[in-house]
């Protein structure tokens, strides 16, 4: 119970530091990210969201790989319809036909995204419609981390497993994040446009600010701040970890050594202990970002060992 009393004195503390904040700045974060520091004729202020920050297209590297890999499929598809066309099974030409334009209407759709980030908010077009999201609105954001050797593992095994970490990096960029809003809202930023990994650079660490204030809130009134299914601190617990039988172990904040990203996958390591605690996808951890600020916050740096003559053992 001490240990409880102290967690939760912590983030009672936080919270005084963002109630003492500037007043154009209530909860210890900007209300708005930076606008773009050139003119974007192009673009006038958005009456809701404000000014521009940046702008987003279809392209780069992830686009044309996509691009060049749904251009193959369509041409083994057409070569089949074809093939399958002149053995006069029609049964079979359409069901190749009807993937074959899939994959077109997927190529159609991927052409289409634009992004366009603003101050207040963000705006997602499409070929079909747009969808908009105001900061102020945001729920959570969730980074959909997929690790390239599970498909390894479903080609070769364990040796699919090795090749693909040997010829792949430890740091996996999503492939896309998801946004929701209080009310349903969802938006989703695929890596399949131009600058994407600059984009999550400026964009993900604002949000995670935003939603850190606010979960900070929460805890400092003693509410448990949930981050999926598997995942939640608690201000007299700490870390909380909810297994598939619906069991909880806990982890005190002092005994946390470290939350780090270790492929796709979350690894929370326990003072003193090599192996993780728990590991839990990135992708089933909403607001991971956040989950990492307030832990780092509330766990005491590691002290190093004092020295010798500190308890008289040298002379």
């Amino acid at each position: 119970m001490v240990r409880g009393r102290g967690a939760a004195t912590s983030f009672r503390a936080h919270a005084h530091r963002h109630e003492s904040s500037p007043a154009h700045v209530p909860l210890g974060y900007p209300d708005s990210m930076h606008p773009a520091p050139y003119p974007v004729p192009t673009q006038p202020v958005d009456p809701q969201f404000g000014p521009l920050v940046s702008e987003h297209h279809a392209g780069g590297k992830r686009y044309w790989l996509a691009f060049s890999l749904i251009l193959f499929l369509c041409a083994v598809a057409l070569l089949g319809f074809i093939a399958v066309l002149a053995e006069g099974s029609f049964v079979g030409g359409a069901i190749i036909g009807c993937l074959l334009l899939g994959m077109v209407l997927l190529l159609v759709v991927l052409s289409g995204i634009r992004l366009t980030v603003y101050t207040h908010g963000v705006e997602r077009r499409g070929r079909f419609g747009k969808k908009r999201l105001g900061w102020d609105q945001l729920q959570s954001y969730t980074l959909n981390v997929i690790d390239p050797s599970h498909a390894g593992a479903g080609a070769g095994g364990l040796l699919g497993v090795l090749i693909v970490r040997l010829v792949t990096s430890n740091q996996i960029k999503p492939q896309s994040v998801v946004l929701r809003g209080k009310s349903g809202e969802k938006l989703t930023i695929p890596n399949q446009l131009k600058d994407y990994d600059d984009l999550l650079t400026s964009l993900i660490p604002y949000l995670a600010e935003r939603l850190v204030a606010q979960a900070h809130q929460e805890l400092s009134r003693g509410v448990p701040v949930v981050f999926g299914k598997r995942l939640s601190l608690d201000p007299q617990g700490g870390v909380v970890f909810t297994g598939l039988l619906g069991g909880k172990q806990n982890l005190p904040f002092h005994e946390v050594d470290s939350i780090v990203f270790e492929r796709a996958n979350l690894a929370i390591r326990r003072r003193g202990e090599p192996k993780p605690w728990q590991t839990v996808p990135i992708a089933a951890v909403p607001n991971v970002g956040v989950l990492q600020k307030i832990v780092a916050q509330a766990s005491p740096p590691p002290q190093a060992p004092p020295a010798g003559d500190q308890y008289g053992w040298a002379r």
